[in-house]
């Protein structure tokens, strides 16, 4: 399927009238024959009705319609987009994290980046971790928003910190336990737990959940795909999640408790070099100045 396929379509679907299609697009009628024929051969369907006084869609052809429409929109503004990135109308900055929910820290340092760089495009890839730090390898992404990884035997790149985060168990209001100044693993024990997916999960926030399944049923736990969604079952009194403060402290309706026995985790960015990279050398600078901020207020 070709974009000119799809043009000839679109005008004859439009003017209902191949000589009109032909004079609209600036070919030969034949070659607007020619491109249906093959279109239709190629969808094993017919597009039109046609004689002698008139040409009508076909059932079929008013389907194809919105797909053809759809297709050739999406490949004119793909085609846009990079001819004005080969034109130097933008800037591209590219953001790996573990989570969506890590984005909501960058809204003041995108504002900043944007009065510097008025044509600036980020773009985010929130992947598992497993696959998060091959981007960086790899330089497909320009920075990564993560947890300190605890295995120094494997090689992330440059690591700077930012923010140092407590974690805590997320507990409904009007819970027994939620009065209290600090909980261990052995108040909870009783407790249903909400769980987030190991693979998304830092390594020593994984440590924490292997030890609260370890002896519980499987009717005692839930398992959501993002934080969010687990502090929303904790909120509507489901069970207690475990979570770095950092992603919770915003959270109405929910009491944070400090887990004793566990230690704070270190957030920030994995980067390769700033060398020839001003984007990134400003992004370290507004997230030292915003992030920081930010752990003042934990």
């Amino acid at each position: 399927m070709t974009t000119m396929q799809l043009e000839c379509f679109l005008a004859v679907t439009e003017t209902l009238n191949f000589a009109k299609a032909a004079s609209q697009l600036n070919v030969t009628q034949p070659a607007v024959t020619q491109q249906i024929r093959t279109l239709e051969e190629e969808l094993n369907i017919k597009l039109f009705k046609r004689t002698t006084r008139m040409v009508q869609l076909t059932p079929e052809g008013q389907i194809f319609f919105d797909d053809a429409r759809d297709i050739l929109n999406k490949i004119r503004f793909t085609i846009k987009k990079f001819q004005e990135h080969a034109g130097g109308n933008q800037v591209l900055f590219s953001i790996g994290c573990h989570s969506h929910d890590d984005l909501v820290l960058l809204t003041d340092i995108l504002r900043d980046m944007a009065k510097h760089y008025p044509s600036l495009r980020p773009i985010f890839h929130a992947v598992p971790f497993q696959h998060l730090y091959r981007l960086l390898a790899e330089e497909v992404v320009d920075v990564i928003m993560a947890f300190r990884e605890k295995d120094a035997k494997i090689s992330y790149g440059t690591y700077q910190e930012f923010i140092k985060t407590p974690i805590v168990a997320a507990l409904p209001e009007g819970h027994p336990l939620a009065g209290k100044s600090h909980l261990t693993l052995e108040d909870i024990a009783d407790e249903r737990v909400i769980l987030n997916p190991l693979h998304k999960s830092p390594g020593s926030l994984k440590d924490i959940q292997h030890a609260l399944v370890k002896n519980r049923s499987i009717t005692e736990c839930l398992f959501c795909d993002t934080p969010q969604s687990g502090l929303l079952l904790a909120k509507a009194g489901y069970g207690i999640t475990v979570l770095p403060e950092l992603f919770i402290r915003n959270a109405s309706g929910l009491f944070c408790v400090p887990l004793v026995g566990t230690q704070p985790l270190s957030y920030g960015v994995y980067y390769k070099s700033t060398a020839g990279n001003p984007l990134l050398k400003l992004f370290l600078k507004l997230c030292k100045t915003y992030l920081t901020a930010n752990q003042m207020g934990l």
